[in-house]
């Protein structure tokens, strides 16, 4: 099975997810995901004030390369519950198949986690100890997000959803 095919089991599997929980489970997990996005975009904030762009500019994003893997399960479910599609091209190598030559296409708010969370040593030298603070405050934060949305649902949300579709592909039950 290839990416494409694996993606597209993964948003039916994701479906599938989403209408076998419980009213009382969808509303948690709508505050889950809100909270996760808040977090996310607070933490994304804090790196633009050391103008991170100017930095990723000049590396030319490498940090995003081969990035198929970067958007885990809680990351689509986030962009499911926004209706903000994810289009994504697994014939870009090297180049993430979620963004384009120009960078990445989602906010920050609805880009995976691992993608907000990552601070490469460039822009990790401009920030100050109370930056780092709040970073280490939101970074905890994203992470239990998931930790909760996983025990509420029963799947480890955490897991790359190419991966997380692979599994269910090798054992459907």
């Amino acid at each position: 099975m290839n990416d494409q095919q694996l993606w597209n089991l993964g948003t039916v599997r994701l479906k599938a997810l989403l209408a076998d929980l419980s009213v009382a489970k969808g509303l948690a997990l709508t505050q889950l995901l809100t909270r996760y996005r808040e977090a996310k975009e607070v933490f994304a904030a804090v790196v633009a004030r050391v103008d991170a762009d100017s930095i990723c500019r000049e590396c030319e994003g490498q940090c995003c390369l081969n990035g198929k893997y970067r958007i885990n399960v809680f990351d689509a479910l986030a962009r499911a519950a926004a209706e903000t599609p994810t289009s994504a091209d697994f014939f870009q190598k090297p180049v993430c198949p979620y963004g384009t030559d120009t960078g990445c296409t989602m906010e920050p708010g609805l880009r995976p986690a691992d993608c907000v969370l990552f601070i490469c040593e460039a822009i990790e030298q401009k920030m100050s100890p109370q930056a780092r603070l709040v970073l280490a405050e939101q970074e905890q934060d994203i992470r239990e997000c998931i930790r909760k949305a996983s025990s509420l649902t029963g799947e480890p949300l955490g897991t790359p959803l190419l991966l997380w579709a692979a599994r269910a592909e090798i054992n459907p039950n």
